[in-house]
């Protein structure tokens, strides 16, 4: 239900900031489904599933702009070239839950096909709204034009403090490195007062995004207008184990092979030691590009956090994927702090794929 119970996210932003000591207060949760998720998690239990795992971009290598993050990338792949807009931060003040002390930085850079960097340098907005903070720049191309869709962060009030967010869509000028927000978007219906993570696709040359998973939206937006009508709903049937509490989107969908896109999704666990180390668990989804509903869901985490580099180890947030011949490319953030890639077998994840088929979906 889109205007029920279920769907929205649940981000940190709409807390009211706590000092950097009070996060570490709080209670220890459940190792034990930590443990749990962890035996079940693939990157651990399956040799072949993994070729790389590495970190590309460290916090504070491209300067003061990205001294305390650089990290989930959107990426495009062109030109036998990685493109990347990540998120620098200059100051752990966001961390602490003020995020309109200082404005998150868009780093783009781009590497090479060994993923060794080759440029880099800051875009800016020449304009954003009041009291607003956009973050978390996924990339995608339109009718010959760059974009960005990303969080915008919107303060209604401090006292109480009132937080709303919206999907933005900027257009991206890398002559004048500048960033351009052209949209806010609003579903064709109630919105939740935190509306992200919308993976956004080209599909016979519409551009679509999936809202939700769960429950599994799909919305066609219409960018000279800036407008949104649903053009699909389902209701789906999984096998699942145990897991967290939440599904999400973590990528904008890729195109796999023939007949089908790929895209992760995520579900977390609870901070174990500190408010905002909750535990990531990122899982492969393939979707019909006849149907647009997904075939095949693979039931385990391919990754899960907990070990990551950086101040909160229990982030693994997946947030590109790039399919190429010699692998599946996933670019995700490692521990709020630093940019990595994890490169998939595609033979392994194929088998999987062949092995967790879905039943249809009843349309509703």
């Amino acid at each position: 239900m889109v205007n029920g119970k279920l769907g929205g996210y649940h981000g940190y932003h709409g807390r009211k900031p706590v000092s950097y000591s009070a996060q570490f207060d709080s209670p220890v949760k459940d190792r034990a489904s930590y443990e749990q998720m962890k035996k079940l998690a693939l990157c651990y239990s399956d040799g072949d599933l993994i070729r790389i795992k590495k970190t590309i971009v460290t916090a504070g290598q491209f300067g003061s702009d990205s001294a305390c993050s650089a990290i989930n990338p959107g990426v495009l792949y062109r030109d036998n070239k990685f493109h990347l807009l990540c998120r620098g931060e200059p100051n752990e003040t966001v961390w602490q839950g003020d995020f309109l002390a200082y404005q998150a930085k868009p780093l783009w850079f781009t590497l090479n096909n060994d993923l060794t960097h080759k440029e880099s340098f800051y875009l800016d907005y020449s304009e954003l709204p009041s009291k607003s903070r956009p973050e978390d720049w996924r990339l995608f191309e339109y009718q010959g034009k760059l974009y960005s869709n990303h969080s915008v962060y919107m303060l209604l009030d401090r006292q109480e403090w009132i937080v709303r967010s919206r999907l933005g869509i900027s257009e991206i000028d890398l002559e004048n490195q500048a960033l351009n927000l052209r949209w806010m978007l609003e579903p064709p219906f109630e919105a939740f007062d935190e509306e992200k993570n919308w993976s956004f696709f080209m599909h016979e040359g519409l551009l679509m995004c999936l809202y939700s998973f769960e429950p599994y939206i799909i919305l066609e937006i219409d960018l000279e207008r800036g407008t949104t009508q649903k053009v699909l709903e389902a209701a789906l049937n999984y096998q699942w184990y145990d897991k967290g509490k939440f599904i999400g989107n973590s990528t904008n969908l890729v195109s796999w092979d023939r007949d089908h896109y790929i895209l992760f999704i995520h579900d977390f666990l609870d901070p174990r030691y500190e408010l905002r180390n909750r535990t990531y668990m990122q899982y492969g989804t393939l979707i019909s590009k006849k149907t647009l509903l997904p075939t095949s869901i693979i039931p385990r985490p391919l990754e899960i956090g907990g070990d990551e580099p950086g101040r909160h180890p229990g982030v693994h947030y997946t947030s590109a994927l790039v399919n190429r011949e010699d692998g599946l490319y996933a670019f995700y953030g490692q521990g709020d702090s630093h940019t990595g890639v994890v490169v998939f077998n595609k033979d392994s994840l194929n088998e999987l794929f062949d092995r967790y088929q879905l039943e249809s979906a009843p349309l509703i």
